[in-house]
């Protein structure tokens, strides 16, 4: 499987050499693992390239898509294995007792872009219809066993050959791997120009995903689940100081509303991890807080600069406050919750090309809830991107 992705990526960088003018890079996504540097160097990457076809309709980008992902990753989830109890509800509990393994990713994702209509923004469409068949392969170790010479550890010391709860359903019997595809798509709206130093507009997007049982359960492990997600972005620059046309200092405000509504018979922890609570509410544990039903409003004060002469980095500070509520089922289980989390906080970043943003975050925690890795309701967190 290694040596298939790899080859993969020859092939991706062959083409993008024979058809260079409608080519252009495509980054997807990028992960990291405490063990691996302390988490400071990426270990996982989407990345990929995109081909512009001839327009379907006239005036509007037509785009084909192909991305491949390889790498390791960690999880570390907090529910019991075999009962589906909040173990960290429990005062003896502490969180080296969770659930913690390594992931082997791989990853082929195949994406068809259509635009429609043209936006008043310069050089974008005022909608973009996008179909997704992503394909992925994920192998679990246990992350007990994680290093330099032994990464690939035996996770049947952790979760035994003969697993057969449905809480972690990847992780079910000897394989400790799962095989799939995911069916997707979304709709975008898109009225923002942005910049790397100023934000002004109105951004919106639906994604409905699916991956029913019959695709993803080729292995031991398997899944099945559905997922729809409603974003809206809207920002303004309230400040901007330049200097011969060229951007010195800006202060934005910004704001996400974010809608998810997930469930399924089997939904395995790559799907529960981006839309739990605790994941999109910053300065609480990903993983934690996982319901059916979640929804969060992100607010952000941005203040951009003073510039660093090099084009495309510049200093970032963000004031932030979020705010969510989700309620429901808890994933795989048939025990209901509703949780209310409140933070706020502050990032100093460096932004690079105005997607890697580099940084430290603070947060305070505005809640008596816990994150589950560190005490106290001050806690802080390394970045690398901007959540919206």
């Amino acid at each position: 499987m290694k040596k298939l992705f790899l080859l993969l990526l020859v092939v991706l960088i062959g083409i993008s050499n024979v058809f260079a003018s409608n080519l252009h890079f495509v980054f997807g996504d990028m992960a990291q693992h405490p063990d691996i540097l302390y988490g400071f160097f990426p270990s996982y990457a989407l990345l990929g390239v995109g081909y512009e076809l001839p327009e379907i309709i006239e005036g509007n980008n037509t785009e084909l898509r192909v991305l491949v992902g390889e790498g390791y990753s960690q999880r570390l989830m907090w529910l019991d294995e075999e009962s589906g109890k909040n173990n960290f509800d429990d005062g003896s509990w502490e969180s080296r007792d969770a659930l913690r393994f390594n992931v082997w990713i791989n990853e082929l994702s195949l994406r068809f872009l259509q635009g429609f209509l043209k936006s008043p923004v310069e050089n974008k469409d005022l909608l973009t219809l996008t179909l997704f068949l992503n394909g992925r392969y994920e192998k679990y170790n246990s992350g007990s066993s994680f290093g330099p010479f032994n990464i690939k550890g035996n996770l049947t010391s952790i979760v035994s050959d003969d697993y057969n709860k449905k809480i972690y359903p990847e992780l079910n019997g000897k394989d400790k791997a799962l095989l799939g595809l995911e069916l997707a798509l979304s709709l975008k709206l898109d009225l923002m120009e942005d910049t790397l130093h100023t934000n002004d507009g109105l951004w919106a997007r639906v994604d409905y995903k699916l991956g029913p049982k019959s695709l993803n359960s080729t292995l031991s492990g398997y899944s099945d689940y559905s997922s729809l997600t409603f974003n809206v972005v809207g920002a303004k620059t309230l400040y901007e100081l330049k200097k011969e046309n060229k951007s010195m200092f800006s202060i934005s405000l910004v704001d996400r509303f974010n809608f998810n509504y997930t469930t399924g018979s089997a939904v395995p922890s790559y799907v529960i991890g981006p839309v739990s609570l605790g994941r999109k509410v910053r300065g609480f544990n990903t993983y934690t807080y996982q319901t059916e039903f979640t929804t969060v409003n992100n607010l952000d004060l941005r203040f951009v600069g003073p510039d660093v002469g090099m084009d495309k980095v510049a200093p970032r500070l963000n004031l932030f406050v979020d705010v969510g509520y989700g309620w429901g089922n808890v994933f795989n289980t048939s025990r209901s919750e509703e949780n209310f989390l409140a933070s706020v906080g502050a990032q100093l970043e460096m932004s690079f090309f105005d997607f890697i943003d580099l940084g430290y975050e603070v947060n305070y925690l505005l809640v008596d809830r816990e994150k589950y890795t560190q005490s106290g309701r001050i806690t802080t967190n390394v970045t690398f991107f901007l959540d919206f």
